[in-house]
């Protein structure tokens, strides 16, 4: 698999497919500044929280909050959920037909009203201050055309006291970043730096140029799309607790997908090495680590076996001289290290 970072224009895969607006007023507020879109399915109840932290943020107005609903049918409990709400900032659209996830992550970019657009998971929350403390930011910066916030993680799994302390360990140490850092190369290639889209604001126009999501990266597809992004655009992390990734039993934590996310960050990072002549040297098998480390994670953490099947686009280089290991492993603190001082 090749080729994930160069343009291609998913939106013409679903303009035959319309959306319909079922609730709110387009003339509310005709040019927002900013869009946070949701995209659902079937899921009212973990819709309702997302729902209510976009909506509920404080000291900033000038936004607008659009649900993008992958179900067809009507008198759903997700649509009487939306009606239930009195807030003009609300618009709910439904399309058609169901143009699967990577298709409703396109439409919600191409129905956002906004210069700025924001993408929110319907089992994903934001934190108050979320528009407010983000929106400071771009104003202080206007070079910003993409910043992502850190985000806490919202664990609903039944984990045992180790794991939950490990967790609690890496949300202390990512706190120990920058607060605010220009992100390079050598973040996209070590470690996905996005962790999730939950927390991103980037201008709608740059998401549009670039051709929106590819199907072609699934099930790792932001990954793909913010390795294409910052190949254009200058992306920017802000190191604050801005937005909560929530994670449960849903469908990232079935045998294999994490595996698969695995197989489109090791050929996104093949690309992304491939176009500097010293990193080629440098992280020739750094896609290969990579992947590695996250079978070991899979098993030790999500308590998931990895199959010989699952790693078969492997091949047959399934193992590292062992050489690499502490290398790259030293190569990853030395990068951690320096996201915590420059």
């Amino acid at each position: 698999m090749t080729n994930l970072l160069n343009y291609e224009n998913n939106f013409l895969k679903i303009e035959s497919i319309k959306s319909k607006l079922i609730y709110g007023d387009l003339n509310f507020n005709k040019n927002p500044t900013l869009t946070i879109a949701i995209p659902t399915y079937k899921r009212p109840s973990l819709l309702k929280e997302a729902l209510d932290s976009a909506l509920n943020q404080i000291d900033y107005i000038d936004y607008e909050v659009i649900v993008v609903d992958n179900d067809s049918d009507s008198d759903t409990e997700t649509e009487k959920l939306i009606k239930s709400y009195n807030n003009p900032k609300l618009l709910y659209y439904k399309n058609e037909e169901n143009l699967g996830l990577v298709g409703n992550w396109n439409r919600c970019i191409e129905l956002a009203r906004g210069k700025w657009y924001s993408m929110l998971h319907d089992d994903d929350l934001l934190a108050a201050t979320f528009l407010k403390e983000a929106l400071k930011v771009l104003d202080k910066n206007p070079n910003i055309s993409f910043l992502k916030v850190n985000n806490l993680i919202l664990d609903e799994r039944d984990l045992t006291k180790k794991d939950k302390l490990k967790l609690k360990f890496l949300e202390k140490i990512k706190n120990l970043r920058k607060k605010l850092r220009k992100l390079k190369e050598v973040d996209y290639i070590i470690n996905n730096p996005m962790n999730g889209p939950v927390g991103i604001i980037m201008k709608k126009e740059n998401a549009m140029s670039l051709g929106g999501f590819s199907e072609k990266a699934y099930p790792a597809l932001d990954y793909a799309f913010f390795a294409r992004y910052f190949l254009k655009y200058d992306t920017y992390f802000y190191n604050k607790n801005l937005c909560y990734y929530r994670i449960s039993k849903n469908e990232s934590f079935k045998q294999g997908v994490m595996i698969s996310c695995a197989k489109i960050n090791y050929y996104v990072i093949q690309e992304l090495i491939n176009q500097r002549f010293f990193k080629k040297i440098i992280f020739k098998n750094y896609p290969l680590y990579y992947v590695l480390i996250t079978a070991k994670k899979v098993k030790n953490y999500l308590k998931l076996n990895v199959t010989e099947e699952e790693l078969s686009f492997l091949k047959e280089n399934t193992h590292l001289n062992f050489f690499w290991f502490p290398f790259y492993w030293f190569i990853r603190v030395v990068w951690f290290l320096k996201t915590c001082i420059f």
